[in-house]
C-alpha cells in the first residue's frame, strides 16, 4: 500500500529510505496514474514521518521501473530545498526473475490467492496474468545508472548484485535480503526448563496488576532472590549475588521433563512438517538454510519414505519408531543462549541436530543489578526506577543493556532463523523471546515489554509462504 514503515535505526547521521522496485502488473493508463497518485501520497507520508529528531527508515513499496520514475523519487527525497538540513540516502531494491520453473509457481500461487482473479479458471487467470506481464516488460527499464545506490536481487536471493552499499545497509539490509524466503516453515520459541532454584519459575508475564512489576519488563523470570540479597547500596558489603549464582544454575527434575517433552513434540512437529512437503527431498535441496538442507539428518533415503509415508505412522495419527529409520528425518536449526539451562533446555539424547549456542540470545542483562527484583530496585534506587517505569525499552541497567540494546544483538540471530527452511527451534528467555515475538508477529518492538511469555509453554510462528 506504499505506507512507510517503522525501523528506527542509526546510519551515520543520515536518514536512509529503501524503495522497492515491486511493481503492479497492471499497465492500463488509469491504473498508471492511480499508481502515481498513490506513490506521491506516500512518499510525502514518508517525507513528514521522518521529519524527527530520530533516525527513521522507510520503505517505499510501489512502482519505480522506470527511470524517469526513480529520478522524480531522488527529487522528492533528497533536493535540499525540499529536505533542508536533513539529509537523505536513498537504495532501490530491484528484484529480478528469469528462472521460469520458479515465476510460473509464483504465478500460480497469485492467482489462487489474489482477489483480482476471482471467478476465473485457473487457466484463464493465468493467461491473464500472463498476457500483464509481457505488457508490463515492454515499459520495464532495469537500473544501469552505476551512480545509484542499488541492490539487485536475482531468482529469490540466489544471487545478489550490490552498487554503492556502505556501513549499517551493508551489515543489516544486504544479509536480510538474502536471508528473507517464500518457504513456510515453522519456528517455535520456548523460555528455559525450571531450575533447582526456581530460576524460571516466577508468575507469568503481566500477573502483577500495576505496570512494571517485575514480570511485565520480563526481568523477574532471569533474576533470583536469596535470602542473603538485601536491598544493595554501592560499596555495600555484599552486593547482589554473584553472575554465576544467578545464571550457572541447571534444570530441575520439573524442567528436565519439560526438556523430555519438548524433545517429543518438536520431533512429532518435524515429522509433520516433512509429510506436508510434497516434494520434500526436491524442494529442500535447492533451500538457502545456513546449514546445509542435510543439517545432519539421515539419509534422503530416511526423508522419501517418510515423505511417501513408509516411514512412521501409527493409527491415531502419531508417530512411532520404525527400525532403521532415524527419530529426527528432518532439518532442524536449534539455536539456544548460553546460560546452562538453555543448553540442557535444547539438549535431547535422540536428537542428530546439534545446538547453536549463542551469546546474542542470553537474557538482558541487568548490569550491577543482576539478582535483583524491580521491587528491590524501586527501593534503594527509585530515581532509576522512576526512568524505567517512564520508558522501559530504552532505561539502560546500570553497567548492563536496555532492550534497545538487546535488540541490536539479536539482528543476526533472527537473519539466521529468517535463512532456514525447515523448523527452527529457539530456546531462550523471557527478554530476548518479547523481542522475537515482536518481529514475528510485526508489533512495535518497543511495546515488546509488555508482551507475556509463560513458562514451560511453546510459541510456534509460521511465516507465510509469499
Amino acid at each position: 500500500d506504499g505506507s512507510p514503515t517503522s525501523s528506527s535505526r542509526s546510519s551515520g547521521g543520515r536518514d536512509s529510505s529503501v524503495s522497492s522496485s515491486s511493481s503492479s502488473l497492471d499497465s492500463s493508463p488509469s491504473r498508471r496514474r492511480s499508481s502515481y497518485k498513490k506513490a506521491k501520497s506516500s512518499v510525502q507520508n514518508s517525507t513528514d514521518w521522518r521529519r524527527t529528531d530520530q533516525e527513521r527508515v522507510a520503505i517505499f513499496d510501489a512502482t519505480n521501473s522506470t527511470r524517469a520514475r526513480r529520478e522524480w523519487i531522488l527529487e522528492e527525497c533528497t533536493a535540499p530545498h525540499k529536505r533542508p538540513g536533513r539529509p537523505t540516502g536513498i537504495v532501490f531494491v530491484e528484484s529480478i526473475c528469469d528462472d521460469q520453473e520458479l515465476l510460473e509457481e509464483n504465478f500460480r500461487f497469485k492467482v489462487r490467492n489474489s482477489p483480482d482473479f476471482e471467478g476465473m479458471t485457473e487457466e484463464e487467470a493465468m493467461d491473464d496474468l500472463t498476457k500483464r506481464v509481457r505488457k508490463y516488460e515492454e515499459q520495464y527499464q532495469t537500473i544501469k545508472n552505476d551512480g545509484l545506490s542499488y541492490i539487485k536481487v536475482y531468482n529469490l536471493s540466489s544471487k545478489l548484485m550490490v552498487n554503492h552499499i556502505y556501513g549499517r545497509m551493508a551489515k543489516i539490509i544486504v544479509p536480510a535480503l538474502m536471508s528473507w524466503n517464500i518457504g513456510s516453515r515453522p519456528i517455535y520459541f520456548c523460555r528455559s526448563g525450571e531450575t533447582a532454584a526456581g530460576l524460571e519459575s516466577g508468575s507469568s508475564l503481566g500477573a502483577s496488576p500495576g505496570a512494571l512489576g517485575g514480570s511485565s519488563l520480563g526481568v523477574q523470570p532471569d533474576a533470583v532472590t536469596t535470602p542473603q540479597a538485601s536491598p544493595w547500596a554501592t560499596n555495600a558489603p555484599g552486593g547482589p549475588p554473584g553472575r554465576s549464582a544467578v545464571r550457572g544454575l541447571t534444570l530441575s527434575p520439573r524442567g528436565i521433563r519439560f526438556r523430555d517433552a519438548l524433545c517429543e513434540f518438536i520431533r512429532r512437529e518435524g515429522i509433520e512438517f516433512m509429510r506436508h512437503q510434497k516434494h520434500a527431498a526436491k524442494d529442500l535441496s535447492t533451500g538457502t538454510s545456513v546449514n546445509g538442507l542435510m543439517n545432519r539428518v539421515g539419509s534422503w533415503g530416511h526423508l522419501k519414505a517418510l515423505c511417501e509415508e513408509r516411514a512412521m505412522h501409527d493409527d491415531d495419527g502419531g508417530v512411532e519408531e520404525e527400525e532403521g529409520i532415524e527419530m529426527f528425518p528432518f532439518p532442524c536449526h536449534v539455536m539456544s543462549s548460553t546460560m546452562p539451562r538453555a543448553v540442557q533446555t535444547a539438549s535431547w539424547d535422540s536428537s542428530p541436530h546439534p545446538v547453536s549456542e549463542l551469546s546474542n540470545l542470553n537474557p538482558l542483562d541487568k548490569g550491577d543489578y543482576t539478582g535483583h527484583e524491580l521491587e528491590d530496585i524501586s527501593t534503594f534506587d527509585p530515581e532509576w526506577y522512576a526512568a524505567l517505569t517512564n520508558d522501559p525499552f530504552r532505561t539502560r541497567f546500570p553497567g548492563g543493556e536496555c532492550y534497545g540494546d538487546l535488540i541490536n544483538r539479536l539482528e543476526p540471530c533472527i537473519i539466521d532463523m529468517e535463512q532456514q527452511v525447515g523448523p527452527v527451534v529457539v530456546v531462550s528467555h523471557v527478554s530476548v523471546i518479547q523481542a522475537l515475538v515482536a518481529y514475528f508477529r510485526q508489533t512495535p518492538v518497543t511495546e515488546c515489554t509488555g508482551i507475556e511469555v509463560p513458562l514451560h509453554c511453546v510459541l510456534k510462528f509460521e511465516p507465510a509462504r509469499g
